[in-house]
């Protein structure tokens, strides 16, 4: 029965401890959900995208002149060279957004040669010239800077 207070006051200050340890874990941790860091930007360059995509616009052009793609489809296949390539040049995801989405997202001169080619790439009859299609095609990514 001598050593009965000294149990009691050692139990004490061993919850105490315990009860301290839990009440920093729990409200020393961080709120909310943690977002990692978004990755650094990588180096794109842009003379070798630029050639690719000007090698794929030829593709196209040639598929066209051999008479594979009808007005409608080289209008959606230009529509979508652009878009990944704009995708590529600037890491903007511009090939699943709408046209709206690009102008917002500021993609330059892209918006603007889709929209040219909504016309032709949504209609039965095409009422697009495919030359004039074609060289903006070449002009936008010749000009991206």
């Amino acid at each position: 029965m001598a050593y009965w207070p000294w149990w009691v006051l050692g139990a004490l200050v061993l919850a105490a401890i315990v009860i301290l340890y839990a009440g920093l874990w729990i409200f020393g941790r961080p709120r909310g959900i943690l977002e990692p860091p978004p990755p650094p930007p990588k180096k794109v360059d842009v003379r070798s995208v630029k050639q690719k995509y000007l090698d794929l616009v030829e593709e196209v052009a040639s598929e066209h002149g051999a008479g594979e793609l009808d007005p409608r489809e080289l209008s959606q296949r230009l529509s979508l060279v652009l878009r990944f390539f704009a995708h590529e040049a600037s890491g903007i995801e511009a090939e699943v957004m709408t046209l709206e989405d690009m102008r917002h997202a500021q993609v330059p001169l892209v918006p603007g040669a889709v929209e040219r080619y909504y016309p032709s790439s949504f209609m039965r009859k095409a009422k697009t010239d495919p030359d004039e299609a074609i060289e903006m095609a070449r002009r936008v990514v010749a000009t991206w800077a």
